[in-house]
C-alpha cells in the first residue's frame, strides 16, 4: 500500500513538473537565461562585439625544421610517421617577429572599432596551423559547431576550442563526427535563415549532411556550392561586405550561383583577378566597413566605390602561412541585421 501511495505521489510530482517542461529549447528564453547573450552569430555583416584569434607563437620555430619541397613549393614540416604538420610558401624561414607585429596590429584595429578580442592558446605549443582560428569552430545564433578536419595539422585545433569554449560559456550544439569533413572557412551566414557551404578537398559531402542537420534544428537552410581544383575554401571567393553587397571572385564561383545572388537582390562587387592571392579573405566588421588585405589595391577601389569603408592593414608574412584576414578571425558575437 505505501509503495503504491509513493508511486502515486511521484507520477503526480512528474505531472505537475511537467509545467516547466522546455520543448524546444533554441526558441526558448530560458537559453538566454542559462547560457547568456556573450555568444552568437547569424549573418556575416553585422557589428562584431567579441571576436577570437590566435597570435602566432613558439610553434611558428617548429618549421625550421621542414624541409624545402620543390614539388608542393613550400617547405614542409612533417611529424616523425610521416604526416605533415604545416607548410611554409617561400624558402626563407618564417620571421616569427614580423608574424606577430602584424598579427598585434590586426588586433588593435579591431579593438578599436570596439571589438573584445579574445585569444585561442595552446600550451603545447605543438600544433602550428593554428593562426587560422576561422576553420575552429561555425559560430550559429544558439552556439558554437565544432569542425573535423581533413588535414592531420589541423587535429590538435579541437581539444584546444573545446577547453576555450568551455571557459567561455559558449554552448557547443553539435560537431562534426565520423567521417565526416568541414572546416569554417567555407562556411557563410548569408542570412538569418540561410547558410552556404563549399565543397572541396577539406570539405565532404558527409561532413555537409551532418551539418544540414545541425543546422535545421535552428531553421536555416544550407546552400552548396563547388569550390574548383585547389581552391578550398569558400571565403577565397566570397565574402559579405554589407547587408546587400557581397564581395566575389566570378571567375571561381559558378554562375547558377552568382545568378541566384542577383535574384536575391544581392549587389555583386567584382574581386580584381590582378590582385595577389587571398585579397578578398576580408572580415566585415559591421554593415560597409571591412579589415582588408593593403595588397589588393584594386580590389579595394572597387569597394570603395560601391560604398564600403576599408581599413587596409599589411597581413603579406601571414598570408605565407596559407590564409588571410578572414581565416584569421572568429566572430563569437555580432550584432543581429534586420533583412531586406
Amino acid at each position: 500500500m505505501d509503495n503504491w501511495k509513493g508511486e502515486c505521489a511521484m507520477a503526480t510530482l512528474q505531472m505537475y513538473m511537467n509545467q516547466s517542461k522546455i520543448e524546444n529549447m533554441f526558441t526558448s528564453e530560458v537559453y538566454e537565461e542559462v547560457w547568456g547573450k556573450k555568444f552568437g552569430v547569424d549573418n556575416s555583416v553585422g557589428k562584431i562585439r567579441r571576436i577570437l584569434l590566435h597570435c602566432p607563437g613558439e610553434e611558428i620555430r617548429q618549421l625550421k625544421d621542414g624541409v624545402y619541397e620543390e614539388e608542393a613549393g613550400a617547405r614542409i614540416l612533417k611529424s616523425p610517421s610521416g604526416r605533415i604538420r604545416n607548410y611554409w610558401k617561400g624558402t626563407e624561414l618564417p620571421n616569427l617577429e614580423l608574424l606577430q607585429k602584424q598579427h598585434n596590429h590586426m588586433a588593435e584595429l579591431l579593438q578599436k572599432e570596439g571589438i573584445e578580442v579574445n585569444y585561442l592558446i595552446d600550451p603545447t605549443y605543438y600544433w602550428t596551423n593554428l593562426t587560422f582560428t576561422r576553420d575552429v569552430a561555425l559560430m550559429t545564433p544558439k552556439g558554437a559547431i565544432l569542425t573535423r578536419f581533413a588535414m592531420y595539422f589541423h587535429q590538435g585545433d579541437t581539444y584546444v576550442t573545446q577547453k576555450f569554449l568551455a571557459e567561455q560559456n559558449i554552448p557547443i550544439i553539435g560537431a562534426i563526427q565520423g567521417r565526416g569533413t568541414v572546416e569554417g572557412g567555407s562556411f557563410s551566414l548569408l542570412d538569418p535563415h540561410t547558410a552556404i557551404i563549399g565543397r572541396s578537398v577539406r570539405i565532404n559531402d558527409e561532413g555537409i549532411e551532418q551539418l544540414r542537420i545541425l543546422l535545421s534544428y535552428q531553421g536555416i537552410d544550407l546552400i552548396v556550392i563547388d569550390m574548383p581544383a585547389y581552391y578550398i575554401h569558400l571565403d577565397e571567393a566570397f565574402v559579405p561586405v554589407d547587408r546587400n553587397k557581397l564581395l566575389v571572385s566570378t571567375f571561381i564561383l559558378p554562375h547558377w550561383f552568382l545568378h541566384m545572388l542577383k535574384e536575391r537582390g544581392y549587389e555583386l562587387i567584382e574581386a580584381d583577378r590582378e590582385d595577389p592571392m587571398l585579397t578578398n579573405n576580408c572580415i566585415a566588421l559591421e554593415p560597409g566597413k571591412v579589415l582588408f588585405s593593403e595588397k589588393g589595391i584594386r580590389t579595394a577601389k572597387n569597394l570603395e566605390k560601391a560604398g564600403i569603408d576599408v581599413i587596409p592593414v599589411d597581413i603579406s608574412e601571414i598570408n605565407k602561412l596559407g590564409g588571410g584576414i578572414h581565416c584569421s578571425t572568429l566572430p563569437l558575437l555580432r550584432d543581429s541585421i534586420q533583412e531586406g
